[in-house]
């Protein structure tokens, strides 16, 4: 059975995977010399499992950040172009909608670049502009740090980390990138940022890979009020299966529990405002570990890459989701706003 409007034949309905970090893994991986990595560790599992879409993450990670940050955004894009290159037929990197639907018309894998934290742009404007001639569609301002644009949002909960809302750079950013039509995402963002994003942007605003601060209280996750006010902006939530994200105890890492925070989102936001960001974490950051409010664990991927989306989709339907709501958690909804804002 093919996937409706899509060559994909696999699982319905399609998925779009609104967080995956392949600019810094295929920058590692091709760094090593192996090349057209995309087609080797990921193409498969994507197509077996209706995988129509991925947003491709731009991450400078800690160790490196200092001084390189612009050189490593654009060798994770040259890298990305590479793999484009020397995979023809397999995927292709879009940077509006109707290519982005043609792109899943005709089979491929349909890639939008976006930024996970804005530190690249240093204190330029203009590079926003640059990068968004090289193809980057989506504005994440932060990770879990602070840059010149905002302070990211930390793991665990402390009176002295809650940092400030936006600078005036971010101010500027969040406004000339709505004006390029790029996606505001909101994900890593501390609190008085998130709420100024929310207020300044004219459009919808998403969340790429953040859960529900309800059901695992770290400042990563999005409070009740944050997932009404991206739905009531027509945004989308990319639940995010990364065991740190869905809770912060052993005894609830579990696919129960990530499918609590969509029952949880679904519940607050409705489900016009729910999406998938995986955020696969165990093969780009393997034996990886993260502290969150004072429990230390080793980070796991509770739908264990694309070849476990029948795990997660068995479980929802379990729990009595209808094929229109999964078709709308699984892509529809994400397509929605790219159609808008693209």
């Amino acid at each position: 059975m093919e996937c409706e409007k899509s060559g994909h034949p696999a699982m319905c309905p399609p998925v779009f995977d609104a967080h995956l970090d392949l600019g810094m893994y295929l920058r590692q991986e091709r760094q090593k010399g192996r090349r057209e990595v995309i087609a080797a560790d990921f193409i498969r599992d994507m197509k077996e499992n209706g995988v129509v879409g991925v947003i491709a993450a731009i991450f400078v990670d800690e160790v490196s950040i200092n001084g390189t940050a612009l050189e490593q955004a654009c060798e994770q894009i040259a890298a990305l172009r590479a793999e484009e290159r020397e995979s023809p037929g397999l995927f292709r990197i879009c940077t509006d909608y109707q290519m982005l639907r043609e792109a899943i018309d005709e089979g491929l894998v349909a890639v939008l670049l976006s930024f996970e934290g804005a530190e690249p742009l240093g204190t330029n404007p203009e590079l926003l502009n640059f990068f968004y001639d090289a193809g980057v569609r989506g504005l994440g301002l932060a990770h879990a740090r602070r840059n010149q644009a905002c302070d990211g949002a930390m793991y665990s909960d402390s009176p002295y980390n809650g940092g400030c809302g936006l600078t005036d750079f971010g101010v500027e950013l969040v406004r000339r990138g709505e004006e390029l039509g790029m996606l505001l995402d909101v994900s890593h963002l501390n609190d008085p940022g998130a709420e100024d994003v929310l207020s300044l942007a004219g459009g919808p605003v998403i969340a790429s890979h953040s859960n529900c601060r309800a059901l695992n209280p770290t400042r990563r996750n999005l409070t009740d009020g944050q997932i009404r006010a991206i739905a009531d902006r027509g945004g989308v939530i990319g639940v995010n299966g990364c065991s740190a994200i869905v809770s912060d105890r052993p005894e609830g890492v579990s696919l129960e529990m990530l499918a609590n925070h969509v029952d949880h989102l679904v519940q607050v936001g409705g489900i016009d405002h729910v999406g998938l960001g995986f955020d696969i974490a165990e093969m780009i950051l393997p034996d990886s570990y993260i502290e969150v409010n004072g429990y230390r664990q080793r980070i796991r991927d509770l739908v264990p890459g694309y070849a476990g989306l029948p795990m997660l989709t068995d479980t929802l339907r379990r729990r009595g989701y209808t094929e229109e709501g999964l078709a709308k958690i699984y892509s529809g909804n994400f397509l929605r706003v790219f159609r808008e804002v693209l």
